[in-house]
């Protein structure tokens, strides 16, 4: 009897999930909280415990000034394979898969949600090491370069603001150096790309690049490749200068 109740639970959160998902797709903009429990008749608390859900998931955004929700990019590129199979997939699909194989490396789809960076698309390397990763997945938004692109384009302020933040609810987590992450920022802003090594794991870093266009909430995007903190050290300039021309070649 007690798996029947908890069967039928998660049954109804998974149809509550794509309601708001289909919802979405007939507003076509970002909505609260409220609005779309109101919309669909659920209660507030339930709708707000599975948005955040659907948040930490990666396929809602939230947009804390406004306190609105979105589909993320991964939602747009979940049936791409469906309506065009192997050839003419979407041009930011073919974007990541087209670097992936010019640089050997996990490639990502990164934005903002909240404090951290996040995954909304991950293209794997069939090279050694994989990094294991997959869509959804959060890293501090000032240890990976994904995040660091992103917080070039913010004033110091807000940044400092930012860090703030992170270390105010870092309980028993590392805390951000203000002084390191403004240093490793503005190389950001002299090079117009972010590399860095060490920032999560040891061995492992990443190069990010700004793309030009933004989310349905008009957060940023950036492309960028993962894989051995040796190659990142080494080879950070050249693979920042292909992301740049594939991206302008689209």
């Amino acid at each position: 009897m007690e798996a029947d109740v908890a069967g039928e639970r998660s049954v109804k959160s998974a149809r509550r999930a794509l309601e708001i998902l289909d919802l979405y797709e007939k507003l076509r903009r970002p909505a609260s909280v409220g609005e779309v429990a109101r919309l669909l008749a659920y209660p507030q608390s339930s709708t707000s415990f599975l948005m955040n859900d659907l948040r930490r998931l990666g396929y809602l955004n939230f947009d804390a000034e406004t306190r609105r929700f979105a589909p993320t990019m991964r939602v747009a590129l979940l049936g791409g394979w469906i309506h065009a199979g192997t050839f003419g997939r979407s041009e930011i699909f073919g974007l990541l898969e087209r670097v992936r194989d010019l640089t050997g490396m996990t490639t990502l789809l990164c934005t903002q949600n909240g404090v951290e960076v996040q995954y909304m698309h991950v293209v794997e390397t069939g090279m050694s090491p994989k990094l294991a990763l997959r869509p959804g997945t959060a890293r501090p938004i000032c240890r990976a370069a994904g995040g660091l692109v992103l917080l070039a384009e913010r004033s110091d302020a807000e940044i400092g603001r930012l860090v703030r933040s992170i270390n105010a609810g870092a309980a028993g987590r590392q805390r951000e150096d203000l002084a390191r992450v403004m240093r490793t920022v503005q190389r950001t802003r002299r090079e117009g790309y972010a590399w860095i090594y060490g920032g999560v794991f040891a061995d492992i870093g990443s190069v990010g690049v700004r793309l030009p266009f933004n989310d349905i909430l008009d957060k940023p995007l950036v492309l960028a490749v993962a894989g051995p903190a040796s190659r990142i050290r080494r080879q950070h300039r050249a693979l920042a200068a292909i992301l740049q021309r594939e991206i302008d070649a689209h």
